[in-house]
């Protein structure tokens, strides 16, 4: 019976330093990616696009125009309004 106690007993730190090690590795993969693609994802601008509004929009959805301009405004003014927005954009990423 010794032999099955140190054979065990050889198994169990070999299953221990296995589990350790795949944690670390776990965690370091994790740790770069933070908690999956979502939290490395940069959070929506949901400000109106309309020149000067300080509204908050519902979203891309609805084309980033708050309420009170998507009554106001025309389609066409509207898509007007998110061209000049990435226009203003685009200059500023160059």
């Amino acid at each position: 019976m010794p032999t099955n106690h140190r054979l065990s007993t050889l198994l169990d730190r070999f299953v221990t330093q296995l589990a350790g090690e795949i944690a670390t590795r776990a965690r370091r993969e994790l740790g770069s990616a933070g908690l999956g693609k979502r939290a490395a994802r940069q959070k929506l601008d949901m400000r109106c696009r309309v020149d000067g509004c300080k509204n908050r929009s519902r979203g891309p959805r609805f084309g980033y125009i708050c309420d009170v301009h998507q009554e106001k405004l025309s389609k066409r003014q509207q898509q007007a309004a998110r061209d000049a927005w990435n226009e203003k954009r685009d200059v500023r990423r160059a």
